[in-house]
């Protein structure tokens, strides 16, 4: 299972990098053929072959030099990239290992047009301002992971919870269970820790809009309602739930505690007990199996 895992993610990143040299050797092509066309033009104009506007010229000169850049670029990354991903090989899985690779191109695109403003006479506060706009624009692009990032360190700091704590998020309860990861952007519950690759990644924007309920890692209480209607109840019904109870506490080595009353739904016994959230579920079926077994109601 390893090896098949392995042999994918070779295939994958080996697919992504003959897809990025492809894409680098026809974007180098481009940039030298728009070479050759605008030093074509110039020559045959100080040639006097044509007659070329000195605007036109001038712009000619300016597209040289980014095409240059860019071509140089483009050959840098034609020889590095894959050195980046085979020194990225063995940490994290293929996704980071391709967002890597793309990181690296942005960046050496990105020295590449500073090299541009700085080769067409750009002063230093123009750029210094384009990075500003820039990063003001990458900014509001990546708000929500800047957000996550910032919950992430206020879940480190103020700890409403940690690793190995059980934790319920909202009222649903469906993101419910042991805490296993505290990450930048997803915090891992695991709701059956008894069982293996079964987990809930929990965006971390959802801690500042929901409560947070931390059972912590001991015992805490739990209960549940078990209803009866009124036609079906014996007249020994009363001492057939202290025998259910002497049967439960003998039974089951935990706090339980039982009571009688009624709501609109009708008469009910209301069960408390205290356990650890692994044992809950347990806990609960066998006293359920319990009063069924005792409190049958026989037909006759």
């Amino acid at each position: 299972m390893g090896m098949d895992k392995r042999t994918s993610s070779n295939s994958l990143i080996n697919v992504r990098s003959k897809l990025v040299h492809k894409l680098l050797n026809r974007a180098f092509l481009f940039f030298v053929f728009m070479i050759a066309i605008a030093l074509l033009i110039i020559v045959a104009d100080e040639r006097g072959i044509i007659d070329v506007p000195l605007v036109i010229t001038g712009t000619l000169g300016a597209l040289v030099t980014i095409f240059i850049s860019y071509a140089l670029a483009t050959l840098f990354a034609k020889l590095t990239v894959n050195r980046i991903l085979n020194y990225f090989e063995g940490i994290g899985h293929v996704e980071e290992r391709i967002l890597m690779s793309k990181m690296y191109l942005a960046l050496i695109y990105l020295i590449a047009t500073l090299v541009v403003f700085w080769q067409l006479g750009i002063t230093k506060q123009n750029i210094a301002i384009f990075l500003g706009l820039m990063a003001t624009g990458f900014a509001f692009a990546i708000r929500d992971v800047i957000l996550s990032y910032f919950i992430w360190f206020i879940l480190l700091t103020k700890k409403p919870f940690k690793i190995g704590d059980y934790i319920k998020v909202g009222e649903d309860g469906n993101s419910e269970g042991l805490v296993k990861h505290i990450g930048m952007f997803y915090v891992v519950v695991d709701p059956t820790p008894e069982t293996y690759e079964d987990y809930l990644k929990v965006p971390n924007k959802v801690f500042l809009e929901k409560p947070i309920r931390n059972y912590g890692r001991g015992k805490f209480r739990s209960e549940f309602d078990m209803y009866f209607d009124l036609d079906e109840i014996p007249a020994d019904f009363t001492a057939r739930v202290e025998a259910l109870k002497e049967k439960v506490w003998s039974g089951i080595d935990v706090d339980i505690g039982f009571f009688m009353g009624s709501d609109k739904d009708g008469i009910k016994i209301t069960v408390y007990y205290r356990s650890t959230y692994d044992c809950r579920e347990q806990i609960r079926h066998r006293i359920t199996a319990m009063m069924l077994d005792e409190l049958r109601i026989e037909k006759s």
